[in-house]
């Protein structure tokens, strides 16, 4: 038989070891609790008056700090992941003060208010997890981003389509005004179905005699199986092997833009 009683007493015991307020040097509280980042880090959860009666949980910009380690915090917190982010906000009561994520709760609520205040934190760290997967569209909104920060957007044309035969079905993810008045051609390559599409589409500009330069950018070009990348390579221009790779972005596009 399972002594109820008994599991009681383990888990208030051990809950209560395990989350705790510590007075810090600048007279400031903090949580402490079981809460962890990947990296192990425990989340810096702090504690403050909020108006009357109330108290305020507050990471004190911790969260983002470690979303900036790989990635860009503004085009975190737009595009896709924006969106998702404010969603996460709308269904946790989360908010956002300009330098930190917070959430305000009464005193007699505290402790369901950090378990939410963690797991909302939780929710929003794991968004950095979409770029690191095949998702598609957060790959296209962090690609826009990147690539309309570096060059006029009047110079860019999403979704171009060239002139070459049933041009409708080889659309162009960018064309971008390039030097000496030959387009530059730009495709986002989230994954290995990509990989052969842009394959295809190359081919078709190259047997209808088509001048233009072109660079593949891969979400993560080492997921890309050696045969489809290959056969990439013979139709393709420069390739970057990921968004991380911004000096390799910015080089190899600003050397094909036109002035």
């Amino acid at each position: 038989m399972i002594d109820l009683d008994a599991l009681r007493k383990l888990l208030c015991e051990r809950l209560c070891e395990d989350v705790g307020i510590e007075p810090r040097p600048d007279g400031a509280l903090m949580l402490r609790t079981r809460f962890e980042f990947p990296d192990g880090d425990r989340y810096p959860i702090h504690l403050a008056e909020a108006g009357p009666g109330g108290l305020r949980l507050s990471d004190r910009g911790h969260t983002l700090m470690h979303v900036s380690y790989e990635h860009d915090v503004d085009a975190f917190l737009g595009g896709t992941r924006g969106m998702l982010l404010e969603r996460i906000m709308g269904e946790t009561g989360l908010q956002w003060d300009g330098a930190a994520f917070c959430l305000d709760t009464p005193p007699e609520r505290l402790p369901e208010a950090i378990f939410a205040f963690g797991q909302a934190l939780t929710r929003v760290y794991d968004l950095t997890l979409l770029s690191r997967s095949n998702v598609g569209s957060t790959f296209y909104d962090d690609l826009a981003d990147l690539l309309f920060s570096l060059v006029d957007e009047a110079k860019i044309e999403r979704d171009y389509q060239p002139e070459a035969p049933n041009a409708d079905v080889y659309p162009v993810d960018y064309r971008i005004e390039g030097k000496g008045g030959v387009p530059l051609f730009l495709y986002g390559v989230p994954n290995r179905d990509k990989a052969r599409l842009a394959t295809i589409m190359l081919s078709h500009f190259h047997r209808h005699s088509l001048r233009f330069e072109s660079i593949l950018v891969f979400e993560n070009q080492a997921e890309i199986p050696r045969r489809d990348l290959a056969r990439l390579s013979d139709v393709g221009g420069d390739m970057i092997s990921s968004l991380a790779s911004r000096e390799d972005f910015n080089r190899k596009v600003l050397q094909r833009v036109a002035a």
